[in-house]
Parts: structure tokens; sequence; C-alpha cells
């Protein structure tokens, strides 16, 4: 928000009791009030209103605007309507309206207002008072009161969708689980992993189960089954890898439940990395200790190459975070890709053989297929493939990350010299 204006106010009307109505573990009122912060309206400036007693209570909230305001006063707060009462609602409802940029404007559709509005000065004394007025007949008032003076803003089909009835709250939902895909995502992510984890997804939505919860459940399922796998013995072995693998599937449900109820943040981000990537030095360390009695003779000991795998996969990872952190300031290590070009989420204009191999390797140094490779080659008793590819991994993600970062810090030095000259 602008240092010189105050935070817009924001009404969420939560009329009648369509409002209580729950999609993806929130109700159309809680929905559109988490919305509303997340685009930046301080929870405390956010007023959800079911009456007419709300309403006033909301503007008593909102400082008038002065009749003759001093050059230095601050100017009256900007008012910012969001109408929950029967949709589900979403970012792309309130973020065209740009409601820390000083304006009105009022949110189109197929060429009708669909219940959202940024209002500045006297349009929102107008806002206020036509709600006070006639708050059933609110979409009508409202278009009429500012259709002429306002900025007309388009939004899209993911902006709101209806939730009155049956029929359209089990549309809603369907409409909602089309986000827990990201961009980023593997083949394997899309058609295997969250197929499985959809069914957890929609039991703990309703609960107050955090995603940091899941993020944790998920980190202790994987370190746990590797440190079964680590035994010798082939049953332990499939066990744990198969408990590695539960905990992969359930590494989906944290994300998803994120979206769906708006509770990502960056320490989400953060641990969820941060837990991936502990199961795959678990992984390393407990491959490495499950083949160790089949080969005691080796020139060099397993203890040994465990620590040199360890070791470049660290420094592989450090160099990643390294990027994410100082670089694009993320909290999602796959962002990686972006550096690279190639994987998941890119795009490029010609398909070359080479550009594919690419692809699928970055498709392949994804948990997502390390996990379940892992759990199949320990079916089969074929644990030293998992553990040359683990290997083979480390090196390959040595040699192209370190020319990449050295590459990036040459970049950002040429960037401060070209700045200071």
């Amino acid at each position: 928000m602008s240092a010189s204006s105050p935070s817009p106010i924001c009404v969420v009307l939560a009329l009648g009791p369509t409002a209580n109505h729950k999609v993806t573990g929130l109700t159309l009122a809680e929905r559109g009030r988490r919305v509303a912060v997340r685009a930046g309206i301080p929870s405390d400036r956010v007023h959800v209103v079911r009456s007419a007693a709300d309403l006033a209570r909301a503007r008593a909230a909102a400082p008038a605007p002065a009749a003759a305001p001093a050059p230095d006063s601050q100017p009256a707060p900007a008012l910012v309507v969001l109408d929950a009462s029967d949709h589900v609602i979403a970012a792309q409802l309130i973020d065209p309206l740009r409601p820390a940029e000083p304006g009105t404007r009022l949110a189109y559709r197929d060429g009708a207002y669909v219940s959202a509005l940024r209002a500045d000065g006297a349009d929102a004394t107008a806002v206020w008072d036509a709600l006070a007025a006639n708050l059933d007949d609110r979409t009508a008032t409202i278009a009429a009161t500012l259709a002429a003076t306002a900025e007309k803003v388009p939004v899209n089909e993911r902006a709101r969708h209806p939730a009155r009835t049956r029929d359209e709250l089990r549309a809603a939902d369907r409409w909602q689980f089309e986000l827990v895909n990201k961009k980023l995502d593997s083949f394997l992510c899309v058609y295997f992993y969250r197929p499985l984890a959809r069914p957890l997804t929609r039991l703990l939505l309703p609960t107050p189960i955090t995603p940091n919860m899941i993020t944790f459940v998920s980190a202790a399922l994987s370190i746990v089954g590797c440190i079964i796998a680590a035994y010798p013995d082939w049953r332990s072995h499939v066990i744990g890898m198969g408990v590695l693998l539960a905990g992969g599937i359930i590494d989906c449900n944290d994300g998803e439940v994120a979206r769906l109820r708006l509770e990502g943040s960056t320490l989400g981000g953060w641990l969820d990395a941060i837990g991936d990537d502990l199961a795959r030095l678990a992984l390393i360390l407990a491959v490495g200790l499950h083949i160790a009695p089949r080969y005691p003779d080796l020139p060099i000991p397993i203890n040994a190459i465990i620590a040199i795998v360890i070791g470049a996969t660290l420094l592989t990872l450090g160099l990643i975070y390294w990027y994410c952190i100082f670089v694009i300031k993320s909290s999602n290590n796959q962002d990686y890709t972006n550096v690279l070009g190639v994987g998941p989420g890119q795009k490029a204009a010609t398909r070359s053989i080479g550009r594919v191999i690419s692809d699928w390797g970055m498709q392949i140094v994804r948990r997502d297929f390390i996990d379940l490779a892992a759990f199949a080659l320990a079916l089969a008793n074929l644990p030293e493939v998992i553990a040359v590819g683990l290997a083979l991994g480390a090196i390959v993600g040595l040699i192209v990350v370190i020319p990449t970062h050295i590459k990036i810090v040459r970049s950002r030095a040429a960037a401060r010299a070209g700045a200071g000259a």
C-alpha cells in the first residue's frame, strides 16, 4: 500500500444463509475474508458484513473524508467491496481492482457487474450510502451509483463461481480442485501422486490440521521409511521404501490444502522444500547402508561412496538454495528450472531431441520419480540400480549447477559494475 495513503477498508458481504456454505473447507464468507487479506489489505481493516448492524460498525471504522482537508492531511481510506454471499470468490476478482492504487473501479464479466469494486473519496461515500439504503439489492444499487464514472475492469472465469444450490456447490468444488496442480508439477505428480493424494486432501480440508503439520508428517514418514529401508534384508527394504513412497504422496497434501484453504506461506514453502531434500539425503544413506553388506570387498568402501554422494548432493542443493534465496527471493526450489530453461513448466518454441532429453532428465531427478523408482527396484531386489542412479544424479547435478552458478555470479557482478559506472 502507498505510504501516503491508508490501506483500504474492505467490506466482505456475507448476507443470508448461503454465505455459510462450505467449499473445500471454507465458508464463502471466510474465503472472501482470506482473499482480501492475501491481496494485501490488513486483516484488521477487513470486515465481514452479515447485517445492517455489521455494515454500520464497518463504516464507523472508516474515517469520513473531511469537507476541506488540509494539504498535508492523510486522505480517507478507500473502500473495497467483495460480495461473497452466494459465490466462491478468488484472487482473480480482487487483483484486477488494484486495491492499493487510487481510482474507482468496478469488476465486470461478460458485460455485467460482478459485485466487486474499489472506490475512492466521494465515490466511497456514495457506496457506503447505497449499501446502507438498500443492502439486499446491493448489486443493482452499486452498479447504478458508479456505472457512469467508474472504470470497468474485466475479470476472468477464475474470479468467482456460484455456490447457492447443491449442484452449484458440487461444481464449485470441482472448480476449486482445478487449482491443485502447479505449473512446475512433473508428469508423475499430475497423473500418479495427486490422484492418490486427493482423497486425503478432501478429508483434511474441513479439519484444523494445517499445511505445515502435513509437511512435518510427510518428512517424518520419509525419514522413518529410509531408516527401515537401511536394514540389509529384502523385506525391511521394501517396507521402508513403501513408507517413503507414502511420505511422497502425503507431500502433495500440504500444498493442496494450502492452495484450497488460502493458507500458503513462505515458511510453508521452505519447510516443504527442506523436507523433500532431507528425504533425498536419507534415501542416499538408506540405499547405501542396505547394499553395503553385499559388497564388503569394494576398493572404495560403501561408506566412503555414501559420503561423497551426500557431499555432492549437499553442494548442489546449497547452490540451488543460494539462487532461490538471494537471486529470485523464492521459497520454492523448483523455480530453479527457470534459470535452466528446461523441465516442468518451461515452454520452448521448438522441440529438439536435446530439448526433449533435457526435459525428461528434469522429470527424472525429481522426488516424484526417484521415490517410485526406489520402491519398484526394492520390490525387484535391485537396490544397486537406484544406488547407481543416485550417484550419477549427484554427479550430473554438479556438472549442471556449478557452471550455471558461475554464470549467475558473473552476470550479477557485471550488473553491479554497470550500475556503479
